[in-house]
């Protein structure tokens, strides 16, 4: 077979300047004799892409910019400057962890773009098909998330390294949005569920359905989420006890986790482990060798509070104290790994990006938004509160729509907490400044664009088709 030699390269915009972009050598082990030759090594790259899931989603950095300024989560560590800037909306264009999260979203970007060009002849059909629908999956996962915090980004469509593939300027949102809406449309093409066990954890149809449903809300679409929402009715299920949406031993059993990213234990630190028990865990125990966490964040007191006492959540998500040690606020009992929790950042936690309770509210947040007169939102929402042990909410409670609105935000705040999606419901039912205010009596100021995070500087500076920021930075 013909040898397809792509170069990767080991930056992206936001490292370097536009001429040294272009003049880097090529930072891949691929060479003219090994280049991509068959689906394995094609695959490879693809793997790669999935690889940078964990870097966007549960990165030592990028995993507090959907939890810091909101009501949820707060840093622990306030000596640390970036955190402090974070949590008071004091930050810059210059901040390292918007810097970090930008270079990694392109690089799965970039990884994602190497498969979905690749030459049909490369490999049999049906691989080429499957693998472009995922690549296409992810690409549409990272600018998903570049478009959330940024808001229009450089459309970076092609694994060419050519400057007129490079140095391009913002696109508008909608023109994001819309890529990230075919790319994920794509991706219906996939099964519904992978036969063999060592496929588990790749994108699939269902996926990328409830994947779509989030979207088209965040995009402001209710009526084209609800549609993909009621496509998962019966492929999924809640689980009767919390503990089990986030044991371990569940992982990629697609009963409520609708999708997964992968880690695993590797008795190394620095590599296919998580460092999400290590970060999470609970504080001042000993440090992450008594199974407990580093005591960088966590829950605030305000959310814990904010769940009435019968609610079966309070005690299964939380920790008030551990090993005898008070835990004020509590600490998140959602990322304890009871076996490897003791290994530095090496826990073998699986991150769920979604799960089917998250469906439910989505289902019953999209009909609320229609004005949907049926009792459907009302089956959604109690779906979710039932397990909780809490009372029905029903159309005899006679609730406005706005007061059905506030209901859901409130139970997609006790549901899922700490699942880095705080933020953006906020954003998305203009309550982020209430309940900011709320949360810290009124000592956090917000501006109205701060929805918005800043370009990072270094972007700015990496690419001059980039003119302008976002407004107020």
């Amino acid at each position: 077979m013909k040898k397809y030699l792509t170069y990767i390269i080991a930056g992206t915009l936001a490292f370097t300047g536009c001429d040294a972009f272009l003049d880097l050598e090529p930072q891949s082990i691929l060479t003219e004799d090994n280049a991509y030759n068959d689906a394995d090594d094609w695959n490879q790259n693809l793997t790669s892409a999935y690889g940078s899931l964990q870097n966007v989603f549960i990165g030592k950095y990028t995993i507090t910019l959907g939890e810091f300024g909101t009501d949820e989560v707060e840093p622990f560590d306030l000596s640390w400057a970036a955190y402090t800037e974070l949590l008071t909306y004091t930050f810059n264009a210059q901040h390292a962890f918007f810097d970090n999260h930008y270079r990694e979203c392109y690089g799965g970007i970039k990884r994602a773009n190497v498969v979905i060009d690749m030459p049909k002849d490369a490999v049999d059909e049906a691989d080429y098909n499957s693998m472009v629908m995922q690549a296409r999956f992810l690409r549409a996962i990272f600018y998903f998330d570049l478009v959330k915090m940024y808001g229009g980004v450089p459309l970076w469509l092609k694994s060419s390294i050519d400057r007129d593939n490079i140095m391009i300027g913002r696109s508008s949102v909608d023109e994001v949005y819309k890529v990230i809406e075919e790319d994920m449309k794509a991706a219906l093409g996939l099964p519904e569920s992978w036969p063999n066990a060592e496929d588990k954890g790749r994108a699939t149809s269902l996926a990328a359905k409830a994947f779509l449903a989030r979207i088209y809300l965040q995009w402001g679409k209710p009526d084209l989420a609800l549609q993909y929402c009621r496509e998962l009715e019966g492929k999924f299920h809640l689980y009767e006890d919390y503990a089990d949406i986030f044991d371990p031993n569940n992982k990629n059993q697609e009963y409520e986790n609708i999708f997964e990213i992968q880690s695993m234990h590797s008795g190394a630190w620095g590599q296919e482990g998580s460092i999400q028990h290590s970060y999470w865990g609970p504080r001042n125990v000993g440090g992450p060798t008594n199974f407990g966490g580093w005591g960088g964040f966590g829950p605030t007191q305000y959310l814990y509070d904010s769940y009435d006492d019968n609610d079966k959540r309070k005690e299964a998500f939380f920790f008030t104290e551990f090993n005898g040690v008070p835990q004020t606020p509590p600490s998140t009992k959602k990322f304890f790994d009871e076996v490897y929790g003791n290994q530095i950042e090496d826990d073998q936690l699986n991150f769920t990006l979604i799960r089917y309770a998250d469906v439910l509210l989505m289902r019953a947040e999209a009909l609320n938004s229609i004005g949907d007169q049926t009792d459907e939102k009302y089956t959604c929402l109690n779906q979710v509160r039932r397990r909780a042990g809490l009372a029905d909410i029903t159309a005899a409670d006679n609730l406005s729509q706005e007061e059905f609105a506030d209901a859901v935000l409130e139970e997609r705040l006790h549901e899922l907490c700490c699942e880095h999606l705080r933020r953006f419901d906020l954003i998305r039912f203009g309550k982020l400044k209430e309940a900011v205010y709320a949360a810290t009596d009124g000592e956090v100021e917000i501006k109205d664009y701060h929805v918005l995070y800043p370009i990072p500087e270094s972007a700015m500076n990496a690419n001059d088709a980039i003119t302008e920021n976002n407004p107020g930075y």
